[in-house]
C-alpha cells in the first residue's frame, strides 16, 4: 500500500511549486549583527530569518517611505548573502516601532504561507514581557503603597483581556463592545480584510512576574495578533504599558516603551519540527520593578521551553522525490480488493504506475502542508520509534529518519517496499529506516515491537474495514503513544460529491476540481462582471460509500490502459468511532487548507479566500490510554 501526493490544482501559480528539504545556513560570527539597525541573527536556515528587533526600530516602512526599518535591513542582507538582484524576502508578523524583540521573515513563498497560517490558526507561540503602571495584586490582599500620584488596585495574578479592537481616524486603536461600525459598508461576507474599520477580535493573556515600586511586570500571550493590541488592553485594564505616552502612561524612566517580544514559536514549514527561539530581556525592565534579572528568570523557567533549532534534513536524492500526481483524488492509490483477506500482490498494478512518476515533480500540497503538519503533530523526537502505516516509497519514513527517529514503515506492495529500501541505503542517514512488506490490516501479528508513535498519510480513506487497520496500531503503541492520520477533508472534498462554484453573472460549478479553475465562458457577448464569491457545493455528506477512481485520467485520454482503484467515504463520525472502538482517543483534530495562491487576476482574491477559508485535508491525532 502506498501514499499518493496531491493532483496539483489546475490554476496558476506565482512560482514553482517544487521545494527542496531546508539547506540549514549558520552564519559565522562575523556576520550576526551585521544586518543594519542594531539587528541580530538568531537562527538562519533556507527557508526562514529570525532577527531580534532594537527598540526604536520600524519593522517595515510605508511604501515610499524613506526611512530605517527591519525589513530593508533583512532584504538588503539576503540580496548580499546570495549576490543576486530579485532575490525575495516575505515578512510574516510586525513589531511594533517602540516595541524590542524576536521577528521571523521567511525566505521561501512555501514558508511564508507556512507561517501565516500558524499565526492564523493561532499554532504559533508568542510571548512577551510588559512593564505597567500600578501594581497588580491577587484579589483580597492589601496591595504594597505605590510611589506618589501611582494607581495601585487590587488584580488576580492571571487573566485575560478580550475586546474589539478598530483603527480610528487619527490612527489609534480602539476598543469597542461590537465589531460592527455603523459606517461600516457593505463587503462580501467574511472578508474582512475590505474594511479597515471594522472592529477585529483581540484576545490577551497575562501573568504577573514580579510586583514593585509601584510597577508590574507581566508575561503576556497572543491568542490574536492585532495591531498595538497588547497596548490597547493594558490602557483598558487601566494598567498602561511603562513608557507608551501614545496609550495613556504617564511615566518613561527609560525613554522606551516597555514591551519586548521575549519567545516566538512555530511548526517549522518543511521539517514540521516545533521550533521556539528566546530573546534576552532588557535588564531594566526588572530594576523598574525592585527585582533582580535572575530571581523573576528562576521563577519563569518551568513556563519557558528552551529555544531548539530545527534538526537539518538531507538533501533528497533524485529518486525520493514523489511522483506528479494525475488522479482527480489527491490520495494514495487504493486496496485492488474489498476486505482483509485480499492478497498482497494486488496493490502491484498500482505499484508499477506510482514508481514509474518517481522522478516527476514533487506535489506542492505534500511538501508544503501534509508532511510537516504530520511531523508537527508527531511531535517527532531523536531516538523515537515511529510506525509509517501504508509506507509507499518511504517519503515519510526518510523525513523522520532525517530528524533522528527510528521509523518502521510497512506497506502491502513487494515493489514499493523495494523501492523504499533502495531509497534508504543511498539517503545515508544515520538512522536508516526498516521496512516490512504486509498488509496494514494485519499490523497485531507482525513482529515489529512497541512504538512511541504512528502516522497514517492519505491513506485511510483508501483502505476498507478501518476496525483491523486501527486496532492493530493501538496494540503497537506504547501507552501515550500517539497515532497521526491525514485524508481528504470528508466533508468539504468527498470526490464525486463535492464542487466548486461561483456566485454571480457567468457563475459555475466545477465538480471535484480545486480552487482556481477557470469557470465556462457566458454566452452573454458582453463580458459579464467577475462573480465575488467562490463556494464549494456538498452534494453528500453522511452516507456511506466507495468509489471507483482512475488513476492516470491522461494516459486514458491518449488510449491507454486505465489504472483504477477504490477510494472509501466515511463521514467524520465514523472516523471517530472507529478509533474509539480500537481504544484510541483523539485528542486534536485538525483542518488544512491549501496554501497555494492564484495569480493576480479579477477573480484571484475570491480564489485565494476560498482556498484559505474550506480546508482540503483533515488530520486527526489519538492516544493511547495508559
Amino acid at each position: 500500500m502506498s501514499k499518493r501526493p496531491p493532483r496539483p490544482a489546475a490554476t496558476k501559480r506565482n512560482s514553482s511549486q517544487r521545494s527542496e528539504a531546508p539547506r540549514p545556513f549558520r552564519p559565522s560570527g562575523g556576520r550576526i549583527g551585521t544586518l543594519g539597525g542594531g539587528l541580530r541573527v538568531v537562527f538562519e536556515d533556507d527557508q526562514i530569518l529570525v532577527i531580534d528587533k532594537p527598540t526604536g526600530l520600524l519593522t517595515a516602512a510605508a511604501p515610499g517611505e524613506e526611512i530605517d526599518n527591519a525589513f530593508g535591513f533583512v532584504k538588503s542582507y539576503i540580496r548580499e548573502q546570495v549576490r543576486r538582484r530579485g532575490t525575495r524576502v516575505w515578512i510574516v508578523h510586525r513589531l511594533d516601532r517602540e516595541a524590542s524583540g524576536l521577528l521571523v521573515f521567511a525566505k521561501t513563498e512555501q514558508a511564508f504561507e507556512w507561517l501565516k497560517e500558524e499565526l492564523r490558526t493561532k499554532r504559533a507561540h508568542r510571548l512577551y514581557l510588559a512593564v505597567v503602571e500600578g501594581e497588580m495584586h491577587p484579589a483580597g490582599t492589601q496591595p504594597k503603597a505605590g510611589l506618589p500620584g501611582e494607581r495601585s488596585i487590587q488584580q488576580p495574578l492571571s487573566g485575560t483581556i478580550q475586546s474589539f479592537l478598530r483603527e480610528d481616524e487619527r490612527g489609534l486603536m480602539r476598543s469597542v463592545k461590537s465589531p460592527v461600525s455603523p459606517r461600516q459598508s457593505t463587503a462580501a461576507p467574511g472578508n474582512d480584510d475590505d474594511e479597515p474599520r471594522q472592529a477585529k477580535l483581540a484576545v490577551t493573556h497575562y501573568r504577573v512576574l514580579a510586583v514593585g515600586k509601584g510597577r508590574t511586570l507581566l508575561q503576556v500571550r497572543l491568542e490574536t495578533g492585532r495591531k498595538n493590541q497588547i497596548r490597547v488592553h493594558m490602557q483598558e485594564a487601566k494598567h498602561p504599558i511603562v513608557g507608551d505616552r501614545r496609550y495613556g502612561a504617564q511615566t518613561d524612566p527609560l525613554g522606551r516603551l516597555c514591551l519586548h517580544a521575549i519567545e516566538l514559536g512555530f511548526a517549522h514549514p518543511v521539517g514540521g519540527e516545533t521550533v521556539r527561539f528566546r530573546s534576552a530581556a532588557p535588564g531594566p525592565f526588572w530594576n523598574l520593578v525592585g527585582q533582580d534579572k535572575a530571581d523573576v528568570v528562576a521563577g519563569e523557567a518551568q513556563t519557558v521551553v528552551p529555544t531548539r533549532a530545527p534538526t537539518p534534513l538531507a538533501q533528497p536524492h533524485a529518486a525520493t522525490r514523489p511522483p506528479k500526481p494525475q488522479a482527480p483524488n489527491p490520495t494514495r492509490p487504493a486496496a485492488g480488493s474489498q476486505g482483509p483477506d485480499s492478497t498482497m500482490s494486488s496493490w502491484d498494478h498500482v505499484a508499477d504506475w506510482y514508481t514509474d512518476l518517481l522522478d516527476d515533480r514533487r506535489s506542492d500540497h505534500h511538501d508544503r502542508v501534509i508532511l510537516p503538519g504530520t511531523m508537527r503533530l508527531l511531535e517527532v523526537r531523536p531516538g523515537m520509534r515511529v510506525l509509517d502505516v501504508a509506507c509507499g516509497q518511504g517519503i515519510l519514513c526518510e523525513r523522520l529518519a532525517a530528524q533522528g527517529a527510528s521509523p518502521v514503515g510497512v506497506d502491502s506492495s513487494p515493489k514499493l517496499i523495494s523501492t523504499a529500501q533502495q531509497h534508504a541505503a543511498a539517503a545515508g542517514h544515520g538512522t536508516r529506516p526498516e521496512y516490512h512488506l504486509a498488509d496494514a490490516r494485519t499490523l497485531g501479528d507482525l513482529s515489529i515491537g512497541e512504538f512511541d508513535a504512528a502516522a497514517c498519510m492519505m491513506a485511510l480513506m483508501n483502505m476498507d474495514p478501518l476496525g483491523p487497520l486501527l486496532r492493530g496500531i493501538a496494540t503497537r503503541l506504547k501507552a501515550g503513544g500517539r497515532f497521526v492520520a491525514v485524508m481528504l477533508h470528508p466533508a468539504f472534498r468527498a470526490p464525486g460529491q463535492s464542487a466548486w462554484g461561483w456566485e454571480g453573472p457567468g457563475g459555475t460549478t466545477t465538480r471535484d476540481g480545486p480552487p482556481g479553475r477557470k469557470p465556462s465562458p457566458s454566452k452573454d457577448h458582453r463580458a459579464p462582471p467577475p462573480p465575488s464569491i467562490q463556494y464549494r457545493r456538498i452534494d453528500g455528506y453522511l452516507s456511506l460509500g466507495q468509489r471507483a477512481i482512475v488513476m492516470n485520467p491522461g494516459a486514458v485520454a491518449k488510449g491507454g490502459k486505465s489504472v483504477t482503484t477504490v477510494t472509501y467515504h466515511r463521514p467524520i463520525q465514523a472516523y471517530v468511532k472507529a478509533f474509539a472502538d480500537a481504544g484510541l482517543l483523539i485528542d486534536a483534530l485538525e483542518e488544512w487548507p491549501s496554501l497555494r495562491q492564484s495569480e493576480p487576476g479579477p477573480r484571484a482574491a475570491a480564489e485565494n479566500r476560498a482556498r484559505r477559508e474550506i480546508p482540503m485535508f483533515l488530520a486527526l491525532r489519538a492516544i493511547k490510554p495508559g
